[in-house]
């Protein structure tokens, strides 16, 4: 069952999404706050999100998942998505969510770039965290500079545009209004160099390790950090970044029903 509400301050209204089991109360000690990619990604993990947060909170984990201001059903234009204004919308789903499903703890769950902001936000935290990070991205600079990437091949080499050559508006990237702000701002993110507090753990859900999920581990782990790796099934790996995909939604099911039975304890990590 999930239950659609609308939270924050009154200039500042968010969506939510509470999903829980139907008429029960709460079987764990722990509710999940997943948090979605920015910009397209957001979009096309949608059905995604939603599927994996209804499976967990059918298992007696209440789930949140929530737009970011700016983004979707919540308030404000495109352009007023801002990294502060992300780390205020975390703290603002945290308190909402241990607030009504009334349990102590929160796990959170971070898909694509949405680590980046989670992690700017638990920086500031004393208390240790548990964190799965789907498929994440983790170096703003390099996220940034593939946004710009992918907004020319989307005006120039994906056929979108057969009969018109199209100039996109100042200040739009990949179909939003983005404020220079925000890019500046996730530029400077390095996810692996973000000192989390000691005793915080992290699990990746990845279809394939590389050079900048080694160097995130190694350097969490030397603060203290624990961080573990588990990998999904290659065949099913989404084409994030393929032009001729790039509107399409993205719904890896084996990851969804996998991540679900890990974040319910049905499978150990």
């Amino acid at each position: 069952m999930s239950a659609p509400f609308f939270f924050g301050a009154a200039d500042r209204h968010l969506f939510g999404l509470l999903h829980e089991c139907d008429g029960a109360a709460a079987s764990t000690d722990h509710a999940l706050l997943v948090c979605a990619p920015l910009l397209q990604d957001g979009i096309r993990s949608h059905r995604a999100l939603w599927a994996l947060a209804e499976a967990v909170g059918q298992h007696g984990v209440p789930t949140l998942t929530f737009d970011w201001f700016g983004t979707g059903d919540s308030a404000g234009e495109d352009t007023a998505l801002t990294l502060p204004g992300m780390l205020d919308d975390l703290q603002q789903a945290s308190s909402e969510l241990l607030r009504r499903s009334e349990v102590p703890r929160l796990h959170w769950l971070a898909l694509r770039s949405a680590a980046l902001p989670l992690f700017a936000h638990l920086e500031r935290s004393a208390e240790p965290a548990e964190v799965v990070l789907w498929d994440p991205q983790l170096d703003g600079a390099r996220l940034v500079r593939e946004w710009r990437a992918q907004h020319q091949r989307q005006l120039h080499e994906s056929g979108r545009y057969v009969n018109a050559r199209h100039e996109s508006d100042a200040g739009e990237l990949l179909g939003f209004g983005v404020d220079d702000a925000l890019l500046s701002a996730l530029e400077g993110l390095d996810a692996a160099k973000l000192r989390l507090p000691s005793g915080t753990r992290v699990r990746m859900a990845v279809w394939e390790m590389d050079e900048e999920l080694d160097r995130f581990a190694r350097e969490q782990r030397a603060n203290g950090v624990s961080v573990e790796a588990v990998l999904l099934d290659e065949g099913e790996r989404p084409e994030w970044t393929v032009p001729s995909r790039f509107g399409g939604q993205v719904f890896p099911r084996r990851a969804v029903a996998q991540l679900a039975q890990r974040m319910t304890e049905q499978v150990p990590w």
